[in-house]
């Protein structure tokens, strides 16, 4: 008996096969929004080694922070640990420590926190400003991935305004795709922009 085989089961999976392709060990990478640190860990274990490689976690919710914390000291060993740098901030701005160009990639999950008050929510306004600061930072052949929610309103709003903003993006410098579910009614899509090697 043959059983049926889906490539991706959901947003996340596609998420995380391109972050597979792009990143390599003693790459540095920013979480943007790390929230349950699901996907931090994903990334530290793709970037990291105990001599080299870098992950941001940045998340504006205290409770985001501790609990990537939690999940990645259970998972990695101390070396590797020390090489992530968690900051609780908003995720419009980045430290003016990181050089332009010198940025792998870029991770947003947006919405809100899993079991946490979900009218507490990224927002349009910042996670836009906060893509204009990202684009500097991406290395050529680097990327910036974005999983949009548009299930409540301001994620409606935020995937509406990265899709116009995206579309616009010159085809020389920037490779953008979306990834949508066709038959599941305003169910989360993914976004990927790719700096060019030009």
């Amino acid at each position: 008996m043959r059983h049926s085989f889906s490539v991706f089961q959901s947003h996340i999976d596609l998420a995380h096969s391109y972050w597979s392709k792009l990143v390599q060990q003693g790459d540095v990478v920013i979480d943007a929004t790390c929230g349950n640190g699901h996907d931090t860990l994903f990334l530290c274990k793709l970037a990291i080694t105990e001599e080299k490689g870098k992950v941001y976690a940045i998340d504006n919710q205290s409770i985001a922070i501790q609990s990537t914390q939690t999940v990645l000291q259970k998972e990695l060993n101390q070396q590797r640990y020390d090489r992530v740098v968690f900051l609780h901030q908003d995720h419009s701005h980045f430290p003016f420590s990181i050089v332009p160009e010198s940025i792998k990639l870029i991770v947003y999950n947006l919405g809100y926190l899993p079991g946490e008050n979900k009218k507490w929510t990224t927002l349009t306004e910042t996670t836009m400003k906060s893509i204009l600061e990202a684009q500097k930072l991406i290395q050529p052949g680097g990327g910036i991935s974005i999983t949009c929610y548009p299930g409540h309103l301001e994620g409606e709003k935020e995937l509406e305004a990265i899709v116009k903003y995206s579309a616009n993006l010159s085809p020389k410098e920037w490779s953008c795709s979306q990834h949508l579910w066709l038959n599941r009614h305003r169910s989360p899509t993914l976004l990927f922009f790719q700096k060019t090697n030009l």
